[in-house]
C-alpha cells in the first residue's frame, strides 16, 4: 500500500510538472509574449532618436543594404521619423535616399530648394502651379515638414532618387521648362510659342475637368501632340522627358475611361519604379559596391511578396536584390491606431485595418513603439502558434517590423510659408 501511494505521488508530480511545462510553453509562444519581448520604444528630439529603439534601428541598418520606410501619406510623423533616420544612418554607409516622385520632378524640386532662398522660391512655385488646390504639381513636398526632411537629406549629402512616375499635374511646369529650353534652339520661335500656348491651354482644360477620361484626352489632344512632336528631337533630355511623361499618362489612362484596367495601371507603375530604381542603382555601383539606400514610400509599395493589389512591388524587388547581393533588406510599416485630422477630430483606424488589432494593443502612448515581427512570424511558420486570421498573417509576412505612433495631419502648407 505504501508503495502504491509513492507511485501515485510520483505520477501526480509528473503530471503537474508536465502541465506546468505545457502552460509555460504556451505562454512563451503566445502572440502577446513574443511581441512584448521584441518591442522597442523611443522619442525623437531635434531629429535624434532617443531610447532603446535607437540601438535596434542602428543594428538593423548596419546589417542591411536597403532600409525601407512604408508610410501613410500626409502626416507630420513620417517626415519626422525619416529626418531622424537620415541623420542616424548616414554614418552607417547610407548615401542614397529614394522618394515617391518622378525623376524629372525630383530634379526640379532640388533645383528650387538649393537656391539661396529655397523655401521662399518653392512656396512661390506651388502658388503658381497650384493656386486653387486643383493641380498640385509635386505631391507631398507641398508640406513644410517634408521640405525640412529633404533639407536634412541634402545637408547630409544624400543622393536623392526620384523613382516614381511623373505625377499628372506635373505636366504644366514640365511643359513650361521644355518650352523655355527648346525655344532657344528653334529657328521659328514665334510659331513654336503659339504651339506651346495652345498645348498648355489644353493641358489645363483636361487636368481640371471632372471627366473620368481626362487622362485619355491628354494622350489624344491635337495641340498637346503637336507640342510633343515639335519638341522631341531638339534636345536629348527633353525627348526623354516627353517619352516618360507619355508613359505616365498611359498608366493613369489604364485606370480610367470606358474600360477600367486597374491591374495594368498598378503593374505598369511598379515596373516603371523598378526601371528608375535600377537607373540610379547602376550609377551608384560606379562609386561603391552594394550601395546602401533608404526608401520612403507608401507602405503598399514596400511590402515583401505581393502587395494588397496583387502586384510584386519595389519592396519585394529590393528584398530579392539584397539576397542576390548576399546582403539584407529591412522594412517597416509606419502605422498607428489613431489619426488626428486637421480639424482635431480623432479617428480610430482599427475599423479600417482590423488586422492590426493584435499590434495596436501594444502601442505606448506618447512614445514611438517599434515591434520586431520576425520572431512572431517564425513561431507561426514553425507551427508553435496557430493563427487563423489570414489578414493578420499576411500583414506579418509583408513586413519585418511595424512602427506605431498616433498620426496627425500635416497642416503646414508650403504656400503659407513666411520667412
Amino acid at each position: 500500500m505504501k508503495n502504491i501511494r509513492k507511485f501515485l505521488f510520483f505520477v501526480i508530480l509528473l503530471l503537474v510538472c508536465f502541465a506546468s511545462r505545457k502552460s509555460f510553453a504556451q505562454n512563451e509562444y503566445s502572440i502577446d509574449s513574443i511581441i512584448q519581448l521584441n518591442t522597442y520604444t523611443f522619442k525623437i528630439v531635434n531629429n535624434e532618436i532617443i531610447g532603446n529603439g535607437k540601438d535596434f534601428l542602428k543594428r538593423e541598418a548596419e546589417n542591411s543594404q536597403f532600409f525601407m520606410i512604408g508610410e501613410l501619406h500626409g502626416n507630420k510623423e513620417t517626415p519626422e521619423f525619416t529626418s531622424a533616420i537620415l541623420n542616424l544612418l548616414k554614418p552607417k554607409g547610407y548615401n542614397n535616399f529614394a522618394v515617391e516622385i518622378g525623376p524629372f520632378s525630383k530634379k526640379k524640386l532640388l533645383s528650387i530648394i538649393k537656391q539661396k532662398n529655397g523655401i521662399d522660391s518653392l512656396s512661390n512655385f506651388y502658388k503658381k502651379y497650384n493656386p486653387d488646390d486643383l493641380t498640385n504639381p509635386i505631391p507631398f513636398f507641398d508640406g513644410i515638414d517634408e521640405v525640412r526632411m529633404l533639407e536634412i537629406a541634402i545637408t547630409n549629402g544624400y543622393n536623392i532618387w526620384g523613382i516614381d512616375q511623373e505625377f499628372v499635374y506635373a505636366a504644366p511646369f514640365l511643359f513650361d521648362d521644355i518650352f523655355n529650353k527648346t525655344k532657344k534652339l528653334k529657328n521659328n520661335s514665334k510659331s513654336y510659342e503659339k504651339i506651346y500656348k495652345e498645348a498648355r491651354a489644353s493641358l489645363l482644360k483636361h487636368l481640371t475637368t471632372k471627366s473620368k477620361s481626362k487622362f485619355n484626352l491628354l494622350l489624344k489632344d491635337k495641340h498637346i501632340l503637336e507640342f510633343i512632336a515639335e519638341s522631341k528631337g531638339v534636345d536629348n533630355e527633353v525627348t526623354t522627358l516627353l517619352t516618360e511623361l507619355e508613359k505616365s499618362w498611359k498608366i493613369y489612362a489604364y485606370g480610367n475611361g470606358p474600360t477600367k484596367q486597374y491591374f495594368e495601371s498598378n503593374n505598369s507603375r511598379a515596373i516603371m519604379m523598378k526601371h528608375y530604381f535600377f537607373d540610379y542603382y547602376k550609377k551608384a555601383l560606379l562609386k561603391e559596391p552594394n550601395p546602401k539606400m533608404i526608401l520612403k514610400m507608401g507602405s503598399m509599395h514596400t511590402v515583401y511578396g505581393k502587395n494588397p493589389l496583387a502586384i510584386y512591388d519595389i519592396g519585394n524587388t529590393l528584398y530579392e536584390l539584397s539576397i542576390l547581393n548576399n546582403s539584407k533588406s529591412f522594412n517597416l510599416a509606419l502605422a498607428g491606431r489613431y489619426y488626428i485630422r486637421s480639424s482635431g477630430e480623432k479617428i480610430d483606424r482599427l475599423k479600417y485595418v482590423p488586422e492590426y488589432e493584435k499590434l495596436f494593443k501594444h502601442q505606448e502612448e506618447n512614445l514611438w513603439t517599434l515591434l520586431d515581427l520576425r520572431p512572431l512570424k517564425k513561431a507561426i511558420y514553425n507551427g508553435k502558434i496557430k493563427v487563423d486570421d489570414k489578414k493578420f498573417k499576411k500583414l506579418l509576412y509583408r513586413y519585418d517590423s511595424v512602427l506605431m505612433k498616433t498620426l496627425t495631419a500635416a497642416t503646414e502648407d508650403i504656400r503659407d510659408y513666411k520667412n
